[in-house]
């Protein structure tokens, strides 16, 4: 669902409406969405995009380091990533939401 439709719950039948969330949090809390989507992501998606075809026509060992690196990524990075977004995201506005 995006901003801005409502959503009628199938169990109770209450309408929620996005609109009550205001345009300029909602537009924030997406935007940190997509960055740690972008950075969780992108790093590794630009390597495998590098180094699979390297792999596959020069030598194997392009992916062993892939492998090799994306394993530290995903073990050194990603945590304080998770940790440093969670933190952010507890500080964003709370909305009091009503159904309709």
């Amino acid at each position: 669902m995006s901003y801005g439709q409502t959503w009628t719950c199938p169990s109770c039948a209450k309408r929620w409406n996005t609109l009550q969330i205001p345009a300029e949090e909602y537009e924030l809390l997406a935007r940190r969405v997509r960055r740690y989507r972008l950075l969780s992501l992108g790093p590794i998606v630009a390597l495998a995009v590098t180094l699979i075809p390297l792999g596959l026509l020069v030598d194997f060992r392009f992916l062993v380091l892939l492998f090799v690196v994306g394993s530290g990524y995903a073990l050194f990075v990603i945590p304080p990533m998770r940790r440093r977004t969670m933190r952010d995201a507890g500080e964003l506005p709370r909305w009091s939401l009503h159904p309709e």
